[in-house]
């Protein structure tokens, strides 16, 4: 036989079907445009999210650095990184100093530190804002900021004006003054004074001090195990001092990379599904008109090719304008949303080449796995059974009249009849609303109000500044009784929680101080114990420390985050005490259950003994710290053995979190007095203020990724509902011709909308939920505790259950219209 080329035949009658069913044809086109921009959009806006998120680190560590090793460092080190193929960049910075007072202000919380070119002009320049000047060459020169001038009382000077600075380096105290070489603002540590080199080399530092030299080190790839780490740790050879810090991202990269990879698995599925679901629909409804064709003499592989023909087509036009109209939104509706938004900070949408072709690939292939079914049934069976075809499935060849609700019965019948069909709605519902719940958990999380968090979740702690003298005459009462007392009676405030702190002696003996001490000079110490051990025993009133003394509440906070608690009666009676760990390397077996014996500095005569409890690593309780341990007991102790103990420091919480006009009170208050200027500030609003700046433009991109997400939900049901109802008209219309009201169909739409609802909302939060946590935990290097976000959640239930109970009833409006029973059953056959 001589072959027959039909392929325009094919071609024009695949138009023609087109054009015959434009309602179908447009359902199955616009399911294909919302999988396409569904991909496009979220994996778009998604990686431009993910950048600013990695922008974000960047600008809260203040420069751009995987790892950084602290507590100095050797030339052997150095060098074994500068011959590290892994190694891209390595920045120096190391401490040259520390301000005591300016004529102006006498406690200081600045810093002098020198920083190479490569630190300064490569790491460091991504989080500057803005730079007026140059960077110190000079030995009297500085580099500052408005935050440093202004804690030194200079807030008014600027490049080239001079000040004069009492400064203390590895020589003691000096006093010299300096030129303002240049002023910069960014992101970072703002009290910071730059310095020249050779300002560093007559300080007296070096490299390997503990606390002066500092490694910054970027890594080639952006993919790093802990083996590799791990390895790279172990080749340092660190010291006892040294401590080596990889970045959040780098720490947790392949985690991140798992989670992210599990979040574009769920967004492939949800597109899979959406075209899926309404193609197998759609071309299922078609199986009689293939079976027309077929009694015209038009063959199976004809069919089959008819098929491929008219999916490519809708694909291809539905695919294009997916992917043009997802461009639309993400390279110029979400910008502009974020710009109405009233965020400042340019949005640079990122895209990827890779992102184009997955959209492509799976709509693609979505549509041939789609329609490849339904053609091989209107392949497989003859015209005749062709003719009678229905779509749809399991009818039981006997029914029993069940109990209860007829139409909940009816409805509970209709999911059950194509079970495949019906899994494939549930499952295309709830795919998108798992990848809605675990992007807006995600976003909600990294918020500025979620990530920071204070002591106790307090809303400002005040510090006095005077007791960071080491002259005890120059040590002001500020924060007293009085002062208490006057904040608590404010208006807004809920809490207040002082914490008091006395000096105290911790004498030699050789069990528990002796091993302190040992750590501690292996810890932070340039020389050895030994040559200070006998001082010690002899003279131990040099080495003091401190002893701070916290309420009941505090205790309960506290003691909730240690690794064992400790008996609180004993606590609080002055039997147990705790210790601050001092990031020493000491292990809770090593100090529970010993005992501790102290005397108060002015007092010796007086002995104490407590047994240790646990260990505490916050240095909220060391504000005052010495070489000997740190205690922390209950305030009723302090008050029972200290006549008139110092506040160093208290915690306020708010009635009202982020209270701006209850601060901008209690600072009033606070700076009122001759010692005003010598209190400082640990504020949360000061702090959120901080990493929304960081965030810049995050937020609102992220919000524009869950208003995507849920219209492309809603549009989904939508899609589903019409191309269901519409292949089910015949079979709604003789259920009206056999006696059910109207109002009956519809209370049945109604009750299979809402189950449809309830088995996905059920996947969401049980399935979903399951997948959210884990891609979340993968992803979350900040550490942030995981918190399904409760409005936005109700919010999407609610929404869900609107659109699965509306849109039937709107779809089977406009399929019935004002035709008569008769006329719909008629335009169907």
């Amino acid at each position: 036989m001589l072959k027959n080329n039909n392929g325009r035949i094919i071609t024009k009658l695949a138009r023609r079907s087109m054009a015959g069913n434009r309602r179908r044809n447009a359902v199955m086109a616009t399911a294909i445009l919302l999988s396409a921009f569904l991909l496009f959009t979220i994996l778009t806006v998604g990686i431009t999210y993910f950048k600013m998120q990695t922008r974000q680190e960047m600008r809260m560590k203040g420069a751009d650095f995987d790892a950084v090793l602290i507590g100095g460092f050797t030339k052997e080190q150095r060098q074994l990184c500068e011959e590290n193929a892994d190694i891209t960049t390595i920045g120096t910075e190391a401490k040259a100093g520390y301000p005591e007072e300016t004529d102006e202000d006498d406690t200081l919380h600045t810093i002098l530190i020198w920083s190479d070119d490569t630190y300064w002009n490569t790491q460091r320049k991504p989080a500057v804002e803005r730079m007026e000047g140059r960077y110190p060459t000079k030995e009297n020169e500085l580099l500052a900021t408005k935050a440093a001038l202004e804690d030194c009382g200079k807030g008014d000077l600027g490049t080239g004006d001079s000040f004069t600075l009492t400064y203390q380096d590895k020589h003691g105290t000096h006093t010299k003054e300096f030129i303002i070489s240049g002023i910069w603002e960014g992101y970072g540590d703002n009290k910071v004074f730059y310095v020249s080199k050779s300002f560093f080399e007559q300080s007296g530092y070096k490299f390997s001090d503990t606390n002066s030299g500092i490694l910054y080190l970027n890594f080639k790839s952006v993919l790093m195990t802990e083996r590799a780490q791990s390895d790279f740790r172990d080749s340092l050879e660190l010291g006892k001092q040294q401590r080596l810090f990889y970045s959040s991202g780098v720490e947790m990269s392949v985690q991140i990379v798992a989670g992210l990879a599990g979040l574009i698995i769920m967004t492939c599925l949800s597109a899979y599904l959406l075209i899926y679901n309404i193609l197998y629909l759609s071309v299922s409804g078609s199986i009689r008109y293939y079976g027309l064709l077929q009694t015209v003499g038009m063959t199976g592989k004809q069919i089959r090719r008819l098929i491929q023909r008219q999916m490519l087509m809708i694909g291809t036009a539905g695919t294009a304008g997916g992917i043009l109209l997802g461009s639309a939104v993400s390279f110029f509706l979400i910008p502009k949303v974020v710009k109405l938004m009233g965020i400042r900070d340019e949005v640079e949408v990122a895209f990827h080449p890779a992102v184009f072709l997955l959209s492509v690939a799976v709509a693609g292939a979505t549509i041939y796995l789609g329609s490849r079914r339904p053609a091989r049934i209107a392949d497989s069976v003859s015209p005749l059974e062709a003719l009678g075809y229905r779509a749809v499935s399991g009818n039981k060849p006997s029914h029993k009249t069940g109990k209860g609700n007829i139409l909940w019965r009816m409805a509970r019948e209709q999911l059950g009849r194509d079970k495949k069909k019906t899994g494939i709605v549930i499952l295309s519902l709830a795919a998108c609303l798992s990848v809605f719940l675990c992007l807006v958990t995600m976003i909600e999380s990294h918020g500025a109000r979620t990530i920071m968090s204070n002591y106790m979740n307090s809303d400002l702690i005040i510090s006095n500044d005077t007791l960071r003298k080491e002259d005890t005459s120059k040590w002001a009462r500020i924060i007293d009784k009085k002062f208490i007392t006057g904040i608590r009676e404010m208006d807004g405030v809920k809490q207040v929680h002082p914490m008091t702190s006395t000096q105290i002696i911790i004498p030699w003996e050789p069990g528990f101080s002796d091993m302190w001490m040992k750590e501690f000079y292996e810890t932070w110490m340039d020389h050895s114990y030994g040559q200070d051990v006998e001082e010690y025993r002899q003279h131990p009133e040099k080495f003091y420390t401190f002893m701070s003394g916290i309420d009941e509440g505090e205790f309960d906070y506290v003691n909730s985050t240690l690794e064992k608690p400790v008996d609180k009666e004993k606590f609080m009676n002055g039997e147990t005490c705790l210790i601050y760990r001092d990031d020493l390397s000491l292990k809770l077996s090593d100090v529970r259950g010993k005992k501790l014996a102290f005397t108060q500095y002015d007092d010796s005569a007086q002995s104490y003994s407590m047994e240790i409890g646990g260990m505490v690593d916050d240095g909220y309780y060391a504000y005052m710290t010495g070489m000997a341990p740190v205690i922390i007991v209950s305030d009723a102790f302090v008050d029972k053995t200290v006549e008139d103990p110092w506040i160093s420091r208290a915690g306020i919480q708010y009635e009202e979190e982020y209270d701006a006009q209850t601060e901008a009170q209690i600072k009033d208050f606070a700076e009122k007095g001759p010692h005003g200027g010598d209190v400082s500030y640990d504020s949360k609003i000061d702090t959120m203020k901080s990493v929304k700046k960081a965030q810049g433009n995050m937020m609102g991109v992220g919000i524009g990724i869950t208003l995507i997400l849920a219209m492309i939900g809603i549009m989904n049901y939508i899609n589903t509902v019409s191309g269901n109802i519409q292949n089910r008209q015949t079979e709604l219309s003789v259920m009206e011709s056999v006696g059910m009201t109207e109002k009956q169909v519809k209370g049945m739409l109604i009750r299979e909308g809402l189950l449809f609802a309830g088995i996905s909302l059920l996947l969401t939060a049980t399935a979903g939920l399951g997948v959210t946590y884990a891609c979340y935990e993968s992803l979350n290097y900040m550490g942030i505790a995981f918190s399904v976000p409760v409005l936005p959640v109700l919010a999407m239930t609610a929404l869900v259950s609107a659109v699965c109970t509306l849109v039937p009833l709107a779809v089977y409006e406009v399929i019935a219209g004002k035709k008569t029973i008769v006329e719909r059953i008629r335009g169907f056959e």
